[in-house]
């Protein structure tokens, strides 16, 4: 899950860029929607700048209120890392006549601004990137161009991040520098426009080619007699980088006649089960190794959690998951003749690609598992496998987490034996059933907090729906083993707490229904989730007043996981749908996280 923040710039033979930066933004508004704001240079060349707190509705309004008219400009829709939310610590932040745009966090932001501020600079926000301002501000002050003080301020930052500037008297010249954070550039078809932003998705209307920038990267666009970019690498060499087709449409980033993304993006996942099996041809041999480590963060750790099933079954292999900023901060041993695969759906998640990084220091093999194939994680793997999830906007991942688990069952037992057929019956037999899922989140929506519980491959699903409810609805809830309630977690339980069991009719059905009755001995409630063949093994429990039972449809055990899977989802968005709360969009939260 959670890539932070969002950037869109133009520059442009027009004077309407302002339509073109507020398109980018709200389609860019899964990646932050704390404050959103732009600057730009007017008829005059002077800067200007507007910046409201909210989503960028609120912006738009602004600038449509100002009549903006411009042919060069840079937006930002934020995730608050420094400083509260407020208009002051939005972004862009202007100094002296420049102004800039951010993703990341510049560590040593401190010691920069207590020197700037023995210079005379004095600070407005909290945030980080005010610091970039200024700093370039300081070097042109110094008699440099902006382009040399814009190198000599990025030369001085620690930390990750993407960061785009403009400066009021250099009115046709638009830079851009990625260290750590994607950033991509771009022309318009009709060469009338170039754009730098964030991700592919900003860019889905604007062109139909972009270029992603590489580690280390700053790029020039200029506007002369005709419009064009230079990008120099990390040594400061002039460089070429590869072209590749923009494949984001605009049917991807639009809703297609449903409510929200996240539901169109629940009911692609059959689609997407489909796509992936049909275009997975990595041919990888799972049982070559000795060991593998699979190494992740949120949703994509809950997918390696399923995985460690599959592969240690069928496979035979030693498997260990583990979460990636814990992986990257301890001294892990590495094992010889080991393959380490690292999950992301972005691909650009930081602590996966940094524990992904001390991995290939070592001289492991490493595979990446990603969404998006021109993604940091997936230049710097040794190999790589591609889902094929799509363009994902709900920031509370589905579609890529079906797509992921997929993904990793076909590496293990190899496509001739996984029955996608099957697969896709079991989803599309949730999705287009006549299950009360409204019925049940409204039982749900004023638990004091919720258990999810499982056995086997049903515990990480238990996790998964656990992450997905706490996401949406902002209601505490934990994922456990089903026979490790009783060793604490049981304390919890009352008449005000719902326990929702994932019970498929599989060798630990019964086990599980015995816990649920522990459960109801101390006046839990309970949801059990089975399957239509558990009918007959239930023995009453199904007419105790505690009790709501959701019956799935029976399926080959090894495919329950995708059927649970569609299940928590769609209780976890009607369940934030009854709470009022926008799924898209919940609190506190953005799609990717690039900052630590």
């Amino acid at each position: 899950m959670l890539l932070v923040c969002g950037i869109i710039s133009a520059l442009s033979y027009r004077n309407d860029i302002s339509n073109d930066l507020i398109s980018a933004l709200e389609r860019l508004e899964y990646r932050g929607y704390d404050s959103a704001g732009i600057a730009y240079l007017d008829n005059g060349n002077e800067l200007k700048r507007i910046r409201t707190v909210g989503k960028v509705q609120q912006l738009k309004e602004a600038v449509e209120k100002a009549n903006v008219k411009s042919h060069i400009g840079i937006g930002h829709t934020r995730w608050a890392t420094h400083g509260k939310v407020t208009e002051f610590n939005a972004h862009p932040h202007v100094t002296d006549g420049v102004a800039v745009v951010h993703n990341g966090i510049i560590e040593n932001y401190q010691d920069l601004r207590k020197r700037l501020i023995s210079e005379g600079y004095t600070f407005e926000s909290e945030t980080d990137t005010e610091v970039i301002a200024k700093l370039v501000a300081s070097h042109i002050k110094t008699g440099k161009t902006f382009l040399d003080a814009f190198k000599c301020a990025i030369a001085e930052f620690t930390g990750t991040f993407a960061i785009v500037a403009i400066y009021e008297k250099e009115p046709s010249l638009l830079l851009g520098a990625k260290r750590g954070s994607p950033m991509a550039v771009g022309i318009s078809p009709d060469k009338q426009s170039a754009y730098i932003a964030s991700d592919a998705v900003a860019l889905s209307t604007l062109v139909d080619e972009l270029v992603y920038l590489e580690e280390g990267d700053i790029v020039v666009v200029k506007k002369d007699a005709q419009l064009s970019y230079e990008i120099f690498d990390a040594s400061g060499s002039c460089t070429n980088r590869q072209v590749v087709q923009n494949k984001v449409s605009l049917n991807d980033v639009t809703k297609n006649g449903y409510e929200t993304f996240m539901l169109k993006e629940i009911f692609e996942e059959a689609a997407v089960a489909r796509r992936t099996y049909e275009r997975f041809n990595y041919d990888t041999e799972v049982a070559k190794y000795d060991n593998i480590s699979i190494i992740a963060c949120g949703t994509s750790y809950y997918a390696g959690v399923l995985s460690k099933y599959w592969i240690e079954e069928i496979a035979k292999v030693h498997v260990d998951v583990e979460i990636a900023s814990e992986f990257r901060y301890r001294k892990p041993v590495m094992r010889k003749n080991s393959l380490y695969i690292f999950i992301s759906q972005s691909g650009e998640t930081i602590d996966t690609l940094c524990a992904m990084r001390l991995v290939k220091e070592a001289g492991m093999k490493t595979l990446a598992l990603v969404n998006v194939d021109t993604s940091s994680i997936a230049r710097e793997a040794d190999y790589i496998v591609k889902i094929e999830a799509g363009v994902e906007v709900g920031v509370a991942s589905t579609k890529a987490f079906v797509a992921q688990t997929l993904s990793l069952l076909i590496m293990c037992a190899g496509k001739s034996a996984v029955h996608i057929d099957d697969i896709e019956h079991s989803i599309n037999s949730i999705l287009n059933g006549n299950y009360d899922f409204a019925g049940l989140a409204n039982k749900l929506k004023d638990s004091r907090c919720l258990f999810y519980i499982g056995r086997g491959t049903s515990y990480p699903i238990a996790l998964e729906g656990a992450l997905k409810i706490k996401e949406l609805s902002y209601i505490s809830a934990e994922g456990y083993p089903s026979g490790e309630i009783k060793h604490g977690p049981i304390a919890i339980i009352d008449e005000n707490v719902y326990t929702i069991a994932l019970a498929p009719f599989d060798q630990y059905f019964e086990k599980t229904v015995s816990n649920t009755q522990e459960i109801l001995a101390r006046n839990g409630k309970v949801l059990l989730i089975t399957t239509e063949d558990a009918r007959a093994s239930l023995h009453g429990l199904d007419e105790n007043a505690n009790v709501e039972c959701v019956f799935l449809p029976k399926c080959e055990t090894l495919y329950y996981p995708f059927a649970l899977t569609t299940t928590i989802h769609l209780l976890a968005y009607h369940t934030a749908k009854a709470k009022g709360y926008d799924v898209d969009k919940p609190r506190n939260l953005a799609k990717s996280v690039t900052v630590e």
